[in-house]
């Protein structure tokens, strides 16, 4: 599967799906019955935040998170459409960097991101052929990928419903082709 990702860090004072990633990977599934299925994923993503100057606003932000992920997830078929999926997404830190508008930012700033991340999955396989799916999915952290509690800090809808209130967590939407070998 190969795709792309728009993502944002909730918990920082900035909100939006602004940054922009690659995503790939390899995953196999299971029927577990007509209905029901399992899939398990190894899979690169990129994450992170983007604030972009403009003429408005000076300010530059753009920080880039590099996961590997082992989405697992449970699968309902909807017939002659597809299907839908819920599970969760342990991942593996491997890499993180960015800048602002004082230039690279610092060791000290990347460190305090853990390197364990757990989100949720939500999403939607659209059958384009018998071998070949569109997915449109939805995650989130369930832990906070940063402990930092910083002044004006925005919280998404799903943030707030998980009672978030300080902290960096991982949001993001991805969209990717999967083709199926078997």
């Amino acid at each position: 599967m190969a795709g792309f990702t728009a993502s944002q860090v909730d918990g920082d004072s900035y909100a939006g799906y602004h940054k922009p990633g690659l995503q790939g990977g390899v995953y196999i599934t299971t029927p577990i019955n007509t209905a029901f299925g399992a899939r398990l994923e190894i899979r690169y993503a990129a994450r992170g935040a983007l604030h972009a100057a403009s003429k408005d606003n000076t300010g530059y932000y753009r920080l880039g998170l590099h996961y590997i992920d082992i989405p697992v997830s449970a699968t309902l078929v909807v017939k002659h459409f597809g299907w839908i999926e819920a599970g969760l997404i342990p991942g593996y830190l491997f890499a993180a960097g960015g800048s602002d508008a004082d230039g690279k930012l610092p060791d000290d700033y990347l460190i305090d991101f853990h390197k364990f991340d757990l989100g949720t999955l939500l999403g939607v396989h659209f059958r384009l052929t018998e071998k070949m799916s569109l997915h449109v999915r939805f995650a989130y952290s369930l832990l906070s990928v940063r402990d930092l509690d910083v002044a004006g800090s925005y919280y998404s809808w799903f943030g707030k419903l998980f009672g978030h209130s300080h902290g960096d967590f991982n949001n993001y939407l991805s969209t990717g082709l999967c083709f199926q070998l078997k």
